[in-house]
């Protein structure tokens, strides 16, 4: 992944930067407030990310423009609020959600993880993915996530087991031949319990189940477990229900512009108000001029690929019932038929039988281990002794980065993050970012690169500093820093005697005001590639 042009604004005020190289880029200025955070924030808010702006920016109010090179293979992006619009190789596709656009990167862009959530193996949130290479400079936190969402640390662990291809199998969830000896041995031991139970009932079949002892074995366990699937069924078809409503949605709307196409080809549409032949399609957040024949086309191309993407998720989902359903009929066939009436009579008993002492308690023995079980029916098959060793592997080469550039300084990494409420004083959170951020690229391997706002945050030193871009250099790839330097150092050219790197100087631009009107001309073409009419 290669920064190559980032651009932001609206049709009075915008910004372009297109000074990028492939090396170690540093972007400095001689006093704070020239933009550089909005830069970087922008940077990776037009692929996905939830950025969090300076206060007083109004991000919904501009659109965010990148020109991205994957794999080489050039990509451009046109952001504004939730939706995403694509364009490769002269051809346009829209998102209209941040969802719709992660399913689009998996696919044509680049493979994304699939981590651990909720029982279920998802693909990895782009705001989560990008902390593995990407640091702000505001709310940064060491012991914790900085955009969270409804992600946490554990998912960030994952995200990383997952990148080297550790934690990718998943158990079956209601396999019962799976239940541990120990369970067996339970039941065994409950069920020659239960026969020394005297029944009062006179029905002796009916009676063997209505206590509660029987009611545990033989009902709870297969109960649940239809609760279960049942509501598990019922999500899917919701989700699925609402994925074939958008596409029956969009397959309308092609129609319609279909219908447009004909009526431009054999006469002349204009609006009967103001007589203008402009016509406008919009979506929540862009405008098209879709009376521009190109524009047109590239647009039902794009809907068209967004039917198609939400087929294969319709398909997903539909696959999931069907797996959810046999293991419905499964468990339903393994079920004695006294089970089953009693699962379809159960309101219909009364629990008339007192519990032995010695059953309670081999019952509450049983209780923790099915807690247990059910904690892991729906887990993630993971060899932890491989975790292990990722997570020493990421330590040792933190350490190895700190030494290096603090050979005599007293931290130690004990984990990815640091406890809660552990605080680094000085320059020494700077240090933890700069070691665990090349740390990660170095045991990960990845191909992003290295973006940090603020790269000397906490008064790091000269010698450090000097020792920090040494180490980015060799990465051998991009990296992006922003720096805000003292009047001596600017004054001595301080970047500019360092070999072999970038440097990109903000300070001629006014105070808080990156955006300026002389970009709006050139933006305004970059958005109109688009077929965007601002």
């Amino acid at each position: 992944m290669i920064i190559k042009k980032i651009a932001f604004g609206n049709k009075d005020e915008a910004f372009i930067e297109s000074r990028f190289k492939e090396n170690t880029n540093i972007i400095f200025s001689n006093d704070n407030n020239r933009g550089k955070t909005l830069l970087l924030q922008s940077i990776v808010y037009s692929i996905g990310y939830e950025s969090i702006f300076p206060s007083g920016f109004n991000s919904k109010s501009y659109y965010f423009y990148a020109n991205i090179e994957f794999d080489k293979k050039e990509f451009e992006f046109l952001r504004k609020g939730n939706s995403i619009l694509v364009l490769n190789n002269q051809k346009l596709i829209i998102f209209n959600s941040i969802t719709e656009f992660k399913y689009y990167f998996d696919k044509e862009i680049l493979k994304l993880p699939k981590i651990d959530k909720d029982g279920e193996l998802k693909l990895v949130d782009l705001s989560l993915l990008y902390e593995l290479f990407f640091l702000g400079q505001d709310k940064r936190n060491t012991s914790n996530l900085i955009v969270k969402g409804l992600n946490n640390k554990l998912d960030f662990l994952n995200l990383i087991y997952s990148f080297l291809g550790v934690s990718v199998t998943r158990e079956n969830k209601y396999d019962i031949e799976n239940l541990k000896k120990e369970k067996k041995q339970l039941e065994s031991k409950i069920k020659a319990e239960i026969k020394k139970i005297a029944i009062i009932k006179s029905n002796p079949e009916i009676a063997s189940f209505i206590s509660s002892a029987s009611n545990n074995i033989d009902f709870k366990n297969t109960s649940d477990q239809l609760d279960e699937i049942h509501k598990n069924i019922t999500e899917l078809k919701k989700n699925r229900n609402r994925e074939e409503n958008r596409k029956v949605k969009l397959e309308l709307l092609i129609s319609e512009l279909n219908s447009l196409n004909r009526s431009l080809n054999e006469g002349k549409v204009k609006c009967s108000e103001c007589g203008s032949n402009k016509i406008i399609f919009s979506n929540d957040d862009f405008d098209f001029e879709v009376s521009n024949n190109f524009v047109r086309q590239n647009i039902i191309q794009s809907i068209k690929e967004n039917v198609s993407l939400k087929s294969e998720i319709i398909i997903e989902f539909n696959n999931e019932i069907i797996k959810e359903q046999e293991q419905l009929n499964k468990l339903l066939d393994s079920t004695t038929p006294e089970t089953k009436n009693y699962i379809l009579f159960q309101n219909d008993f009364v629990d008339s039988s007192e519990i032995d002492k010695v059953i309670v308690q081999l019952q509450n023995e049983l209780s923790l281990i099915e807690k247990k079980l059910k904690n892991n029916e729906t887990k993630i098959v993971s060899n932890k002794e491989l975790q292990k060793q990722i997570i020493s592997s990421i330590l040792k080469e933190m350490g190895r980065y700190y030494k290096i550039i603090d050979p005599h300084g007293l931290l130690k990494f004990e984990d990815i993050f640091t406890k809660n409420g552990e605080t680094y004083s000085g320059s020494e959170g700077q240090e933890y970012y700069f070691c665990k951020l090349l740390a990660l690229n170095n045991i990960l391997n990845h191909n992003f690169p290295i973006i940090i706002d603020s790269f000397r945050e906490g008064e790091l030193s000269s010698f450090k500093e000097e020792l920090m871009i040494e180490e980015y250099k060799k990465l051998n790839k991009q990296v992006i820093l922003t720096s805000t330097l003292k009047k001596e150092e600017y004054d001595s050219d301080k970047y500019f005697n360092i070999e072999g790197i970038t440097v990109i100087d903000f300070s001629e631009l006014p105070d808080s005001k990156i955006l300026q009107q002389s970009f709006v001309k050139e933006f305004t073409k970059l958005i109109e590639k688009f077929g965007v009419k601002e």
